[in-house]
């Protein structure tokens, strides 16, 4: 059986990892940690207790938060799947769009 910090310390990425999942710069991550856009924790030296330390995002929270946000959203958000197709035979590449648009 894995130890809790075990398996709380895999769930835990950096500004710079979840930044480059986001499509985002790690100094705007950053800026959404302090402004408490996003669920952090922040390691701190004990021996130094004033100092910044480290900020990492639980992705748990984050993905979590997401599919909430999928399952909440009404019918309108959910239309874009109403325009996919795995016809390949539909899609016509020199007009980029599907032949019956």
């Amino acid at each position: 059986m894995k130890e809790a910090t075990e398996s709380a310390a895999a769930d835990l990425v950096t500004p710079e990892l979840f930044a480059s999942s986001i499509g985002k710069t790690p100094a705007a991550v950053r800026r959404m940690a302090q402004e408490g856009k996003l669920p952090v924790v922040r390691m701190r030296d004990p021996a130094k207790p004033e100092g910044r330390g480290e900020v990492y995002i639980v992705l748990s929270e984050w993905n979590s938060y997401a599919q909430h946000l999928v399952r909440a959203a009404g019918a309108e958000w959910h239309a874009w799947k109403d325009r996919l197709s795995t016809d390949q035979s539909q899609w016509n590449p020199a007009k980029g769009k599907a032949d019956d648009e």
